[in-house]
């Protein structure tokens, strides 16, 4: 017995590995409960209901269903969604239909297919991300322009006249399993592999999550997303020919609410409208469970409409049910979510002595650095430079630029005048990711942090551990969670479970998540925006000797704070900027509080000499 339970408590652990979204009830389980009591009720009811040949028309029935919920996933896990994809299944039918029947060629009918449900899912994604439009108002727009072009290139006129070698796609068997069935196992297990396992699959959760803060951390959100839209009118092009294959025909007319099915299973399944949040065994769970019900309400010879009625009542059935279960497991939650929490490094370490260190060459350079938001000038001139192994201590009042600052240093925003050099090398950076890959890490006043994803995945997020051949994506959680336990105990945290969404963390603890991600060995420039804003005394020491001991490794870090103790307390040098331009750029040990606090209000101006 305790051998199973330390199998039990293994697998569950192993689960939460790959689990990046918060909160039980993702996994439906009571959607489950209620699939087998309407199960075992058919099954009571109609001897026949549980017999091979209804469960074999059961999978044939929602096999459409679960491929294309596979790309629905993608798009709702990054916060996005495709209304059109009824209307793609259309289109792509009556296209691949004529190409068909002109040809004779089952191999043409496929590439037809895969093709042109790919380019209309590419279509929505340009527009969507883009033109910066609303998926819902995109989709709903080609919902109708696809829908019109299956009837404009068809005449409203079905198409058919297909070779064997084509209807036998739909129609023949594979072990025994119609080979709608068997592709669609075979899709939606790939797709929920890559969704859970991969690199990709976890960043199209931190976009639902927060698209700043996955953009803050170098990924390409705009290309992500395009690739989810592009990846899903391919699966609708799988849908679409395996479809018109079964039928022997392809019609303008068909697939009428398909999206709208599709939508059912998997927010029944419990993938977030908003985003960031989903798994794919409640997505299964919501697909057989609509088979079961709609098989059941035919075997009781009940009108279609009973089973949209059904379904929307099972919808808010599985729903109660979940949050029933949610509720009775909060208590256990938030025992273990007590037991996570700042700790201090301990009476044996020595916090207070200062690592020895020594300030080398000019790591980075930056010149006239100048940025505009429309009429608005938000950075004038603005010259930096950081050697390594010194702290920075960059000030200002509200609104003085130091943000803006940072984030053109950061890849974030790009200057419209100046330049940047890195070791005497002159840099343009594009992105945040450029900036990352320099070596150039940042810890933003916000964080930057995705707060459906747990500690480890934000720790690593952007720069994901990978193992096995690069060009497969696969994450290596094992190692993120190693990194996430090392770097924490760097900085006194202790966290237990580092599969812990952050948005279930306080203030502190997010603030040594955001931290964490800096400490590496290859980086050279450290940007810490407000890294105390949220911590206590003790925390603020740890994070201050952090600071020192990031500077002692060789590195040039740059400190925004509005604490001038802490600017006294590590600062090498001193750069205060006042409505966008650099004022004052000198030795720490020149000033006492008095005359920091006379420059950051403005009351005092100096000629800045970059680089004393």
């Amino acid at each position: 017995m305790n051998a199973f339970r330390s199998l039990s408590a293994r697998l569950r652990s192993a689960s939460r590995g790959t689990y990046m979204v918060p909160g039980e009830s993702s996994r439906r389980v009571g959607l489950a409960i209620v699939g087998i009591a309407l199960f075992a009720f058919f099954s009571v009811q109609y001897g026949t209901f549980s017999g091979s040949s209804n469960l074999l028309a059961i999978g044939l029935n929602v096999s459409s269903i679960a491929i294309a919920s596979v790309g629905t996933m993608a798009l709702l896990a990054s916060g996005n969604v495709d209304l059109s994809i009824g209307s793609q299944f259309a289109l792509v039918s009556v296209l691949t239909a004529q190409a068909v029947k002109g040809s004779q060629s089952a191999v043409l009918g496929i590439v037809v297919a895969l093709a042109a449900g790919t380019v209309l899912g590419l279509t929505n994604g340009i527009l969507v991300r883009l033109l910066k439009i609303s998926p819902l108002i995109v989709t709903l727009g080609t919902l109708a322009l696809y829908r019109g072009l299956a009837y404009i290139v068809t005449d409203g006129v079905e198409v058919f006249g297909f070779p064997t070698s084509f209807t036998s796609l739909g129609t023949g068997h594979i072990l025994g399993v119609q080979t709608p069935v068997m592709v669609a196992a075979v899709v939606f297990a790939i797709g929920s592999f890559l969704l859970l396992r991969t690199v990709g699959g976890l960043r199209l959760y931190a976009i639902g999550g927060s698209p700043e803060a996955s953009r803050l951390v170098g990924i390409n959100v705009d290309r992500t997303v395009i690739a989810a839209y592009a990846l899903n009118g391919l699966l609708i092009g799988i849908v679409a020919l395996l479809a018109t294959a079964r039928l022997s025909s392809g019609s303008p007319g068909t697939a009428v609410g398909f999206e709208l099915d599709v939508l059912i299973a998997v927010i029944l399944g419990g993938f977030a409208f908003t985003g960031g949040a989903g798994h794919p065994i409640g997505v299964l769970t919501g697909v057989l469970t609509i088979g079961v019900l709609d098989s059941g309400l035919i075997f009781a010879g009940l009108q279609e409409w009973w089973q949209q009625f059904a379904r929307g009542v099972l919808l808010l059935t599985a729903l109660g049910s979940d949050q029933l279960l949610f509720w009775l497991r909060g208590r256990r939650r938030s025992a273990a979510a007590a037991g996570s929490g700042f700790e201090p490094a301990g009476a044996d370490a020595d916090t207070d002595t200062e690592p020895e260190r020594q300030i080398g060459e000019t790591i980075l350079s930056c010149r006239d650095l100048a940025v505009r938001y429309g009429p608005v000038l938000a950075l004038e001139g603005a010259s930096l430079e950081v050697k390594a192994g010194e702290i920075v201590c960059l000030l200002g009042d509200n609104g003085a630029g130091k943000s803006t600052l940072i984030k053109v240093i950061s890849g974030a925003v790009r200057p419209s005048e100046g330049g940047m050099w890195l070791d005497g090398e002159e840099i343009s950076l594009s992105s945040p990711h450029d900036a990352r890959a320099r070596g150039i890490e940042t810890v933003f006043q916000d964080l930057a942090l995705c707060p459906n994803l747990g500690v480890a995945h934000n720790l690593v997020l952007g720069d994901e551990p990978r193992r096995g051949p690069r060009f497969l994506g696969l994450r290596d959680d094992r190692r993120a969670a190693a990194l996430a336990r090392e770097r924490t105990a760097t900085l006194g945290v202790r966290i237990d479970d580092f599969n812990r969404p952050v948005q279930t963390l306080s203030g502190g603890q997010r603030q040594a998540v955001a931290l964490g991600r800096v400490i590496r060995d290859d980086v050279r420039i450290v940007i810490l925006d407000e890294p105390t804003a949220a911590l206590g005394v003790a925390q603020t020491r740890q994070v201050l000797q952090l600071v020192r001991s990031t500077a002692a490794r060789g590195h040039g870090v740059i400190l925004i704070t509005h604490d001038v103790q802490q600017v006294l307390e590590v600062a090498d040098r001193v750069v205060v900027l006042r409505l966008g331009r650099v004022i004052h750029d000198g030795p720490a040990a020149e000033l006492d509080a008095i005359r920091l606090l006379e420059l950051m209000a403005g009351m005092v101006t100096t000629e800045p000499k970059v680089g004393t």
